[in-house]
This record gives C-alpha cells, sequence and structure tokens, in this order.
C-alpha cells in the first residue's frame, strides 16, 4: 500500500525502474501514481531492501 511513511530521502520515487520520478509532497506523488497507467513505487521488502512494486487496486484509506 502507498502511504506517507514511505518516503526516502526526503522524497518519494514513483515509476518504473529507471524512470522513476521524485516527489518531496505524498499528495503530489499520489496524484501522479493515479495518473499512471500502472502505478509503481518503491517501498521496502521485510529485509528492509527497497524495491519497486506495482499497485493493482485502488482503496481509499481515512487519514487518521
Amino acid at each position: 500500500m502507498f502511504n506517507p511513511d514511505l518516503k526516502r530521502g526526503g522524497s518519494y520515487q514513483i515509476g518504473a525502474k529507471g524512470h522513476e520520478l521524485h516527489f518531496d509532497s505524498f499528495m503530489e506523488a499520489l496524484d501522479a501514481l493515479n495518473a499512471m497507467p500502472v502505478p509503481r513505487w518503491r517501498r521496502p521488502n521485510d529485509q528492509g531492501h527497497w524495491g519497486i512494486v506495482s499497485g493493482v487496486a485502488w482503496q481509499r484509506v481515512a487519514r487518521p
């Protein structure tokens, strides 16, 4: 799930490998992901290594 905790090095990294975009703002990154045919972003795996994942469905989550 793409969420505000996925900021790395001061930005959110989204897009396909080699074509990644960096956004300082979560909302700007989310807007850009929404515009992509296949949304992709980086997130850490269970070992803490950051890799690219692809979204398959959107689910709106309420803000705390």
